[in-house]
């Protein structure tokens, strides 16, 4: 589990499409990882399988390779990087599970001073529900509130602190990204669904 709240940034190094896809990535980490942690890289919520100095390498399933847009990355784009949640630790954005719903596609891109507002479009229609003004989403693994939705859009406004240490700030139009619907909404309406037949 973790909060959206992005320790660091990482390098991708390589992403190998084999019959077992496997990220590589250099991360400097303040806590040192054993083979079987998770990790969130641009929110999505991966094992390790092996660390050597800064190198980290990830097994991908299948469906995380055609869900996420870690395959749309060249060597060296920025990853934003999360650490999992304790139980002692602060929760200072939602609740993310690290299990993306799919992507969206930036649609615009209005950069201020104070906040920044960017646009997003998405395709599947069923995401509307779960898309709430001054609810949260989680891009590219970043605990974000909605400030505007429409039937096939949503648009956040983002601070200067938030652009300034995640891979937001390198993002332009039409370039997919990472959501995670809000967690508890999904729950929530699941059981309304399921306890009313």
């Amino acid at each position: 589990m973790f909060t959206g709240l992005i320790a660091t940034t990482a390098s991708l190094v390589k992403l190998e499409k084999k019959n077992r896809p496997v990220l590589t990535i250099r991360a400097a980490l303040d806590k040192p990882l054993a083979v079987g942690d998770s990790l969130a890289v641009n929110g999505v919520c991966l094992t390790l399988i092996e660390q050597k100095k800064d190198l980290l390498r990830f097994n991908l399933a299948t469906p995380t390779l055609r869900l996420s847009n870690l395959q749309d990355l060249s060597v060296g784009s920025p990853l934003n990087i999360e650490l999992p949640l304790t139980l002692n630790d602060f929760l200072g954005g939602h609740l993310v599970s690290g299990h993306i719903d799919g992507t969206v596609r930036v649609r615009a891109l209005n950069k201020g001073d104070q906040n920044s507002r960017f646009d997003f479009s998405f395709r599947e229609r069923e995401w509307r529900k779960f898309i709430v003004p001054r609810g949260s989403v989680a891009l590219n693994g970043v605990s974000l509130t909605v400030s505007e939705v429409g039937e096939s859009w949503l648009a956040v406004e983002i601070i200067p602190q938030t652009l300034a240490t995640t891979n937001l700030k390198h993002l332009r139009v039409g370039e997919r990204v990472n959501i995670e619907l809000d967690l508890i909404g999904k729950y929530l309406f699941n059981f309304s669904k399921t306890s009313h037949g």
